[in-house]
Parts: C-alpha cells; structure tokens; sequence
C-alpha cells in the first residue's frame, strides 16, 4: 500500500476533510445526539496527533 502523496498526507485539507465525512456518516449510524460537530472532533484530533497512525482507512 502506497502511503505517500497530496492524497494521503494527514495534514492535508482533503485528508482531513474526508475524516471529517467519515465522523458524520459514523454518528448517523450511531443514532445518538452529539454536543460537538464532527468538524469540531476532527479538528480535536488533529491538534493532539503528531503522527498519522497506520490503520486509518483510506
């Protein structure tokens, strides 16, 4: 698996955005009423992270 490129660079803006994707379509399956958005969860995250862990899905 290529991990390299714009595509998959964790810092990018469309990586990023795609998680943010991933965390809506997680908390419509849930069903349960959030206090944040996932915008604001990715972006917790992202502030916290040093490094891109390797089981993210691409």
């Amino acid at each position: 698996m290529d991990v390299t490129g714009p595509e998959t660079d964790w810092r990018s803006t469309n990586f990023r955005q795609k998680l943010v994707s991933q965390i809506d379509e997680a908390m419509r399956k849930a069903g349960v009423a959030h206090n944040k958005s996932s915008k604001d969860m990715e972006s917790h995250v992202f502030m916290k992270a040093k490094t891109r862990p390797t089981h993210i899905a691409k």
